[in-house]
């Protein structure tokens, strides 16, 4: 797709749309796709074929390297990197999408997971039955029309 035009610039992968599901259908046979996302269409129905998506971690460099590997030394292979937490996040729900995912063991967030997930909770049932609970300000705030009407407003310079 790179080379053909297709695709102009990929820094973190090609999201697979679910826009041509009907032609994958079609096909009546499994594909294997390797991908940085994809819409729920998309994987419903290559999964319906019996085929798979598969997104793999890389950094800027190791897509770089992928795309074009003529561009860097034959003897030299780069180490995929553990990826950062936000990057983890957003791995782990392409997962729970349907998604196969691979990226290296990070044991700050694999081996607590369940730790860190009873620690977010009690902080947040802390948070709802503490002392003064009520004067805390709810999150996402109401953005419904005409909900801060009777509050003056403060004209600054």
């Amino acid at each position: 797709m790179f080379e053909c035009g297709a695709v102009s610039k990929i820094t973190h992968g090609v999201k697979l749309l679910g826009k041509g599901a009907e032609h994958i259908k079609a096909l009546g046979m499994p594909i294997t796709i390797e991908a940085g996302d994809a819409t729920q269409g998309a994987i419903d129905s290559i999964k319906e074929t019996g085929g798979s998506i598969r997104v793999l971690y890389r950094t800027p460099l190791l897509m770089r390297q992928h795309i074009k590997p003529h561009k860097f030394p034959e003897y030299k292979e780069l180490k995929t990197p553990m990826p950062p937490p936000k990057r983890v996040k957003k791995l782990e729900k392409l997962k729970e999408k349907g998604l196969d995912v691979e990226y290296p063991r990070t044991p700050w967030f694999t081996d607590n997971k369940e730790q860190l997930l009873a620690e977010a909770e009690e902080k947040e049932r802390r948070m709802r039955e503490g002392q003064f609970a009520n004067l805390l300000p709810q999150y996402p705030a109401d953005r419904s029309p005409g909900v801060g009407a009777d509050r003056p407003r403060v004209e600054r310079k």
